[in-house]
């Protein structure tokens, strides 16, 4: 049992030095050639997530409201009958 630990140790040992040097290389490249190394701001990319949520969310609402409207529209026949109320915000 200790010898498969030692080996998955082993391998994943080998898995992450190949990953360093592969992100060593493509940094490498990118000081020689002068080129700013952006990395990314998970706080920024997550906010920008939830904003993109609320607003898709925002459409969603904003086109039931519409769907309701051209129903009530359309099945108005001058009494309150077969009209669907509005979901709640």
């Amino acid at each position: 049992m200790e010898l498969l630990y030692l080996a998955i140790l082993s391998a994943l040992s080998i898995v992450l030095i190949f990953l360093s040097f592969i992100f060593g290389l493509h940094y490498g490249s990118k000081i020689r050639k002068d080129e700013k190394i952006e990395v990314p701001n998970p706080i920024k990319k997550i906010s920008e997530h939830v904003e993109q949520k609320k607003l898709e969310e925002k459409l969603d609402k904003e086109a039931e409201i519409e769907e309701i409207n051209l129903l009530n529209i359309d099945t108005y026949d001058g009494t309150g009958l077969g009209q669907k109320q509005f979901p709640d915000e």
